[in-house]
């Protein structure tokens, strides 16, 4: 019982102050976390939100860098359609999405 409390209080802690203030104020968190979002449209498409950077790009292969690990999308004639300091979307036969922290 003693490890799920700790366990617990580390989820609490781990929110950021943006995030707090979100929860204060009623405000979705997805609008001020620096989390990732990834939206898959069928498996032709990728929405990455809130990402730091590219580590790697290829037709076959994208590692983007984030502030909680490194995501990897594989698959085939993968392009970045539109790209933006905060977004972007990726394009192509999507075979996987890999999260790593």
């Amino acid at each position: 019982m003693k490890r799920r409390k700790k366990d617990l209080k580390k989820k609490k802690e781990s929110l950021t102050v943006k995030e707090k203030v979100a929860k204060m104020l009623e405000i979705p968190n997805e609008v001020v976390s620096d989390r990732p979002r990834i939206t898959t449209v069928g498996k032709r498409e990728v929405f990455v939100e809130n990402y730091k950077g590219i580590l790697e790009f290829s037709n076959e292969i994208v590692r983007i860098k984030s502030n909680y690990g490194i995501i990897t999308i594989t698959g085939k004639n993968m392009k970045i359609r539109e790209i933006t300091s905060e977004d972007m979307i990726i394009c192509g036969n999507i075979e996987n999405i890999d999260y790593l922290e």
